[in-house]
């Protein structure tokens, strides 16, 4: 009898394809988990529009990655980057069975808490 307890895997012939929208849904889902990253930001970066911050290249069974993000100003962008980077890949590996050629991180903006209106120019804020 043929089974995977005794190590025998049985090859069926066809494809599995991941529709790119899926892949979208990873990447949000892993990013929202990220601390320092406030969200993903449409950006266009020379001739590519990264369309709700995410672009997806996809060659047979790789996939490379763009990401726009907007982080928030009390974390080191670059470590931030670098686990995006790590988790995004990590996620599409285990999920998915693709390969990660790239994951590309573009900080676009910096979030900014709204103060309230600036003081006229002039003024020293104070009474």
């Amino acid at each position: 009898m043929l089974g995977t307890s005794e190590g025998i895997q049985e090859t069926i012939p066809g494809r599995i394809i991941v529709a790119p929208q899926v892949l979208r849904d990873i990447v949000h889902q892993t990013i929202a988990q990220i601390p320092g990253v406030a969200r993903l930001a449409a950006a266009r970066v020379g001739p590519w529009s990264l369309s709700g911050g995410v672009r997806l290249t996809i060659i047979e069974d790789r996939v490379r990655i763009d990401l726009a993000l907007v982080v928030r100003p009390d974390v080191p962008f670059r470590e931030v980057a670098r686990q995006v980077q790590e988790e995004v890949a990590r996620a599409i590996r285990d999920l998915t069975g693709l390969e990660v050629a790239a994951v590309n991180v573009l900080i676009a903006d910096v979030e900014v808490e709204d103060r309230g209106p600036s003081p006229a120019p002039g003024s020293s804020g104070g009474a």
